[in-house]
C-alpha cells in the first residue's frame, strides 16, 4: 500500500527516474554518419565571444565544408538562431552561403506558457502551450533547405529525457530540427514517433564528446575552418554546428551523464540517430505501471503467507531478480521502459515486514519464555532456552542422571503458630530468596515450593557441567547465608531458625507432569525421593550428602562421615556425609 501511494502520488519520481537512467541509458556504438563541430573554448578564443561574432564567420564555414562536392556533407545542421536581421552585409552573406549550398537545415525554436481556456461549462483552466515561436529571419528561412525547433523536455529534476514532437502555434505544425535533418538526410518521413505532440523518450547513443571527439583534439570550429580537421570525413555524412563552451550556455543534464552536463548540439546528434536506428522507445503507461506493482505485491504476499518462510523470502528475491532481468531484456529486444524501483521496492517491503513481524513475534516470545523459566531456571538457562528454541518443557519423560536438592526451614512450624503471619511471611520469604539464589547462581533450576522447602535441579532441563558438584556448592552457600540472616532476625527468633539440606544424584524421569490445563516440569523417581529423605536428616545449618554424591564431589569437598542410616521408605541403610565446606575455590 505505501509503495502504490508514493508511486501514485509521485514522490518517489526522481529517484524512479534515476534507476530507469543507470539501467537503460547505457548507450552504444555511435553513427559514423554524424559528426559535431563545436563552438568551443578555443574557438572563442581564436574568433572572440560569439555575439562579437558576424554572421558571415558561420557562413564562411558554411562555403569552407561546401567548397568541394568530394568532401561536401548531405547535410549541414546549423544549431544557432538567427531569429532576427542585424547587420544586412553580414545576413546577406549568410543568406546567399546557406541557399548556395543548398543542404542546410536551420533551427527554430518555441517558448512555452499557461494560456486560460474559457470552458464550455463557464470555468476557466490553464493549459501549457507554445506562446511565441521564433524562426530564423525570412529571407534566411526561405533560404535553407529546412527548418526545424530544437525544444526538448526537462523534467522536473532538471534532466533531459524526451524530446519534443511536432509543435503547433497559429494553425501551424512545427516538426523538430532533429526530424528535419533526418528527413533531408534520408529523404524520407516515414518516422510517426518523432512527430508525436506529446513527445518520445531520447535513446542516447552517445555519451558527452562523443559526436564532437576528445577535448583538446575534437572538431572544433576553428580547427575545421583552418583546414587543421580532415574535412573529408564530413563527406556525404550530417555534420551539426553548435556551441561547445559553456559561456554559451546551452548545455543540460541528460540521462545518460548525470555528472557531466551535455551541449545541446549533441543532444540533437542523439536524436538524430535515433531516428536513423528506428529506435522508437515505448513507455508503459501509468496504469501499467500501477498494475506490475500490484501484481509484484500480491504474488509476493501470496508467498509469505503460503510457504515457510526461508522458501518464501528466496523465492520473492528471486522474482525481484528475474522481473529486473526481464526487463532489461525486453527493453534490448522491444525498446519498451518499465519501472525499475516500485516492483523491487514492493517486493522489499513486504519481506521487510514480514520478517519483521516474525522477529517482534519471536521476540515477543521469547521474553515470555525468559519470563516464565526465569522464575525458576537460572537467567543463562533461560535465555538459552529462549535462544535456541529447544523447550525440552515441551518434550514427555525421558530418564536423566541429575542431582537433587532438598532444602528446609527447621522449626518454621512452631514459629508460624507464634508469630503474626506477616512476620512469618517475610522471614519465609527472605529464606526463600536465599534457597533460590542458591539455586540460580550454581546454574541449577528450581523445581517447585513446597510450603516451606525448595527443590532444586541440577542438569535439567539443559545439560550442566559438573552438576553434582554445583548441586553441593548449591547447599553450601545457603547454608551459610542462612547463618547470616539469621542473625537479623529478631532476638525471639534467633537461634531457632535455619536450613537442613539434603542432595542426592542419580537416575531420575524428567518431564512435563500434570493434566492439560495445569502442567509443570519436575522429576520424580527414588532418586528425588532419596534427597527429600536425606534433607530430613540434616539438622539447622547442615548439608547432608548421599555416598553417591561423595563419591563425586570428595576429591574438592571437605566431608564428614556420619555412618550408616535407614532412611524412610528403604529397606537397606543409607550411607551419609555431611559436606562442611569447599576444599577448593569453585568458580
Amino acid at each position: 500500500m505505501l509503495t502504490l501511494l508514493l508511486q501514485v502520488s509521485g514522490v518517489m519520481n526522481t529517484a524512479e527516474n534515476t534507476l530507469e537512467d543507470h539501467f537503460y541509458q547505457t548507450g552504444s556504438r555511435i553513427s559514423p554518419k554524424i559528426y559535431v563541430i563545436g563552438i568551443d573554448e578555443e574557438s572563442l578564443a581564436e574568433y572572440g565571444s560569439f555575439h562579437q561574432w558576424g554572421r558571415e564567420k558561420i557562413a564562411e564555414m558554411v562555403r569552407y565544408l561546401t567548397r568541394d562536392e568530394a568532401s561536401k556533407p548531405a547535410v549541414i545542421a546549423i544549431d544557432v538562431g538567427f531569429y532576427g536581421q542585424k547587420d544586412a552585409d553580414s545576413d546577406r552573406e549568410l543568406t546567399e552561403a546557406v541557399r548556395d549550398a543548398g543542404n542546410v537545415v536551420l533551427v527554430s525554436s518555441a517558448a512555452f506558457g499557461t494560456v486560460l481556456r474559457d470552458e464550455i461549462n463557464g470555468t476557466f483552466s490553464g493549459r501549457n502551450q507554445v506562446i511565441l515561436y521564433n524562426e530564423p529571419f525570412p529571407a534566411l528561412k526561405q533560404a535553407a533547405r529546412a527548418v526545424g525547433h530544437s525544444n526538448v523536455q526537462t523534467d522536473s529534476d532538471s534532466f533531459v529525457r524526451h524530446a519534443a514532437g511536432n509543435l503547433h502555434f497559429s494553425g501551424e505544425t512545427y516538426p523538430s530540427f532533429a526530424y528535419q535533418i533526418y528527413a533531408q538526410y534520408t529523404g524520407k518521413t516515414d518516422r510517426d514517433f518523432a512527430g508525436k505532440d506529446r513527445g518520445f523518450y531520447i535513446r542516447y547513443a552517445g555519451r558527452p564528446h562523443d559526436y564532437y571527439g576528445a577535448v583538446g583534439a575534437g572538431c572544433s570550429f576553428r580547427k575545421v575552418l583552418n583546414g587543421e580537421y580532415p574535412s573529408e570525413a564530413f563527406a556525404g555524412n550530417i555534420v551539426l554546428i553548435g556551441a561547445y563552451a559553456s559561456g554559451m550556455q546551452d548545455q543540460y543534464f541528460t540521462s545518460i551523464s548525470h555528472g557531466t552536463p551535455m551541449y545541446g548540439v549533441e543532444i540533437q546528434a542523439n536524436i538524430v540517430q535515433q531516428l536513423l536506428d528506428n529506435a522508437e522507445v515505448r513507455e508503459m503507461t501509468r496504469d501499467m505501471r500501477i498494475f506490475l506493482t500490484m501484481a509484484a505485491g500480491v504474488l509476493t504476499a501470496l508467498c509469505l503467507l503460503l510457504l515457510r518462510s526461508h522458501v518464501s523470502i528466496g523465492l520473492s528475491g528471486f522474482m525481484a531478480v528475474c522481473y529486473l532481468l526481464g526487463i532489461r531484456i525486453l527493453y534490448r529486444e522491444r525498446l519498451t521502459v518499465s519501472p525499475v524501483l516500485y516492483v523491487p521496492m514492493v517486493v522489499a517491503l513486504l519481506v521487510v515486514g514480514h520478517i519483521a513481524v516474525r522477529y517482534f513475534a519471536v521476540y515477543r516470545e521469547k521474553k515470555k519464555m525468559i519470563a516464565d523459566y526465569g522464575r525458576y531456571l537460572s537467567p543463562e538457562i533461560a535465555a538459552a532456552i529462549a535462544d535456541t528454541g529447544n523447550d525440552q518443557f515441551s518434550l514427555g519423560g525421558r530418564k536423566k542422571d541429575i542431582a537433587v536438592l532438598f532444602v528446609d526451614i527447621r522449626n518454621f512450624t512452631s514459629l508460624s503458630e507464634e508469630f503474626r503471619p506477616e512476620k512469618v511471611v517475610e522471614m519465609l520469604n527472605r529464606y526463600l530468596g536465599i534457597t533460590t539464589d542458591g539455586i540460580l547462581r550454581n546454574k541449577g533450576s528450581v523445581d517447585k515450593f513446597i510450603g516451606d522447602a525448595t527443590m532444586g535441579l541440577f542438569n535439567a532441563p539443559l545439560d550442566l557441567e559438573d552438576y553434582t558438584y554445583r548441586a553441593v556448592c548449591a547447599g553450601l552457600y545457603m547454608a551459610e547465608q542462612s547463618e547470616r540472616l539469621k542473625n537479623s532476625l529478631p532476638d525471639e527468633m534467633k537461634g531457632r531458625v535455619g536450613f537442613g539440606i539434603g542432595i542426592h544424584c542419580g537416575e531420575a524421569i524428567v518431564g512435563n507432569i500434570g493434566t492439560d490445563f495445569r502442567m509443570e516440569y519436575t522429576a520424580i523417581g527414588d532418586t528425588v525421593n532419596t534427597a527429600s529423605r536425606l534433607e530430613g536428616q540434616a539438622g539447622a545449618g547442615e548439608v547432608i550428602i548421599s555416598r553417591e554424591v561423595y563419591d563425586r564431589v570428595c576429591s574438592r569437598i571437605e566431608c564428614e562421615d556420619r555412618g550408616m542410616v535407614r532412611l524412610k521408605g528403604k529397606t537397606e541403610a543409607v550411607h551419609i556425609f555431611r559436606a562442611v565446606r569447599v576444599k577448593t575455590a569453585f568458580c
